[in-house]
């Protein structure tokens, strides 16, 4: 039949394009991991065979009916072909979810070829409100990131367009194995869709506090939540596809729980000033005011116990530890390094013994005592330095 619109050159047709199978026995000489799955050697449902009747004389025809997702063009109707058509033409446009999902089929052929177009019609795609609520595109958007090796530019993406809550994870341990670090943009926009309590600090506050994450962790904060998830959670394995007779092996670590209590930390940090004495070393002065059930406790302090972020196991159980004081508050000091403090009635130093035993050979504790910072080896049970 002859055709009166023009085809998209994205989308691969029957008699002209490669099938599938001859397009994945290229890649695999590449030494790519792909497998063609469930399809004969000459078979390519998301081929379009312009053999087949198509009714081409209107745009969407009124009575027609949406196909099914997951059809291909073979499986259409002659007028849902049509409707298909007449859309590739114009495909910012609605359109039902199956002819999206065939758009997206041929798109990720054409990155087994190494088709630069691609990336350009995903940046299009993912500025498109029509299309962004698809996870569909996201997984193209992330496999293209792969395939090419571009962290950058999957962290531009995740920066500029708000990504389905299901694949924020995902993305961000795509990017962390690509070795491109979190940014404060990107963490907005994740804990947006997390729902998170960092979505309201300010772009500058994030930036600066995770900058102090990184000196403290001594990693950059996603290269640490990579690193919290177990070897099989980081090994490659079957990718789905938007074609439904591709699967390609390649790593899917998912960093949403690590990464989300780190951004927890970073959401409760308080910057105050000091409501230690003067001449105490500690947090600098900062905006904002501080607790004021925490200053009352500090201030009527027998101790003050100071300490930092430690590599210890026992890190997770000290500061859970600390968070159930009255008197504890997170804070940053002059270098915006992270500090947790926790006050210490007279009466209360059976809770600062079980907090001491965990803390005491950490680099950064300090103890003090009525404004005086104490040396860690004046600190034992029953000493004259404590009373």
């Amino acid at each position: 039949m002859t055709l009166s619109i023009s085809l998209d050159p994205l989308l691969r047709v029957a008699d002209r394009d490669a099938p599938l199978a001859e397009v994945v026995a290229h890649a695999q000489a590449r030494a790519l991991p792909i497998t063609l799955y469930g399809a004969a050697s000459g078979e390519d449902f998301a081929l379009i065979d312009l053999a087949l009747a198509a009714a081409t004389d209107a745009l969407q025809p009124v009575a027609e009916i949406a196909p099914a997702p997951g059809l291909g063009y073979a499986a259409f109707t002659p007028r849902q072909r049509g409707w298909f058509l007449a859309w590739q033409g114009t495909p910012l446009t609605p359109a039902p979810l199956a002819f999206q999902q065939l758009y997206l089929a041929n798109l990720e052929v054409h990155l087994l070829e190494g088709n630069p177009a691609v990336r350009r019609r995903v940046e299009q795609f993912l500025q498109s409100d029509v299309w962004t609520a698809n996870p569909g595109l996201w997984r193209v958007a992330l496999l293209t990131a792969w395939l090419t090796q571009d962290g950058a530019a999957l962290a531009q993406w995740l920066t500029v367009h708000p990504a389905p809550v299901e694949v924020i994870g995902l993305a961000l341990g795509m990017q962390a194995l690509l070795s491109s670090p979190l940014t404060a943009a990107e963490a907005i926009q994740a804990a947006h869709a997390w729902q998170h309590p960092v979505a309201t600090l300010s772009e500058a506050v994030l930036t600066f506090r995770l900058q102090s994450l990184a000196l403290m962790l001594e990693q950059e904060p996603l290269q640490w939540s990579l690193a919290q998830l177990s070897a099989a959670a980081r090994a490659p394995r079957s990718w789905r596809c938007q074609h439904r007779d591709l699967r390609i092996e390649l790593p899917q670590p998912d960093v949403w729980r690590p990464l989300a209590q780190l951004l927890t930390e970073l959401a409760q940090v308080t910057e105050v000033a000091s409501p230690l004495p003067t001449d105490l070393p500690g947090a600098s002065a900062a905006d904002g005011d501080a607790d004021a059930e925490a200053t009352d406790e500090l201030n009527r302090a027998h101790l003050i116990l100071e300490f930092r972020q430690s590599r210890s196991e026992f890190f997770a159980v000290a500061l859970r530890q600390a968070q159930k004081r009255a008197g504890f508050m997170q804070l940053l000091d002059e270098d915006r390094h992270v500090v947790y403090r926790v006050a210490f009635r007279k009466n209360e130093m059976n809770a600062f013994w079980q907090l001491w035993n965990y803390t005491q050979n950490w680099t950064g504790t300090r103890v003090y005592r009525r404004g005086q910072e104490l040396q860690k080896w004046q600190v034992y049970p029953y000493s004259q330095y404590l009373r």
